[in-house]
């Protein structure tokens, strides 16, 4: 069912923690706009508002909903768009894959944070072939093209989503694995998926200027190779 009040998606300028539920709106065909936080000033009044039930990002404003907690969020989601299968030995095999995906996807989260980026993308090559083998042959059992059951569900959505991460990072990486493949030009060719990542809500892929952002709305100080390390950092 269409909204037609759209969402508000409070967070840093950049995909990081919110992606995955950007991607969860947008499959759901949820209208949404990215709030994005400009400075410190920022999140205090957020804070302040009340909003935030534990002071942390993103946070998601749907309906008379304020949603904090990102697995919460497209746990959520997938329960509205009837996304976590048929059963309950599917949903458990959903929570389970998103539960190794968000594991699997940790270097793609850091790569921005990274000085050395050659290292960074042997960390993508080596979280690929410590969990790829296994996505592969759960797709196999699965006669190859859902990870559960037989239509689209979060698990599919998350892992698209995560894949194309990699793809951004190491073009080439999914040769090895054609069952991966063919999940993740799946799941970006849903119209709703190709929609997003065609729009103006889809942040381009994490740089230094989204790291620099999210250390100046919370007043950390930046990855040491940086310069100037601790110029946001108040007192």
């Amino acid at each position: 069912m269409k909204i037609m009040k759209p969402a508000k998606l409070h967070y840093f300028k950049g995909r990081g923690r919110a992606e995955t539920t950007r991607w969860m709106l947008a499959i759901n065909n949820i209208d949404f706009i990215n709030i994005s936080l400009e400075d410190y000033n920022d999140f205090d009044n957020l804070k302040t508002s009340g909003k935030l039930p534990f002071n942390q990002l993103p946070l998601l404003e749907l309906d008379d909903l304020k949603l904090s907690q990102s697995n919460a969020m497209i746990s959520f989601l997938a329960r509205r768009g009837d996304l976590y299968g048929k059963t309950n030995e599917d949903a458990v095999r959903c929570d389970m894959l998103v539960g190794a995906v968000g594991d699997f996807n940790v270097p793609a989260m850091q790569f921005a944070f990274k000085a050395d980026k050659d290292e960074a993308s042997r960390d993508l090559e080596n979280s690929l072939k410590k969990f790829g083998k296994h996505f592969e042959s759960i797709l196999t059992q699965n006669k190859g093209k859902y990870l559960v059951g037989q239509k689209l569900s979060i698990a599919d959505i998350i892992m698209g989503e995560s894949l194309t991460s990699f793809i951004e990072f190491l073009p080439n990486c999914l040769d090895d694995y054609p069952h991966l493949k063919l999940l993740q030009e799946t799941v970006v060719s849903e119209h709703n998926i190709k929609e997003y990542l065609n729009s103006g809500n889809r942040w381009r892929l994490p740089d230094e200027q989204y790291v620099i952002d999210i250390a100046r709305v919370l007043c950390r100080p930046l990855p040491s190779h940086m310069s100037e390390p601790n110029r946001f950092v108040k007192g």
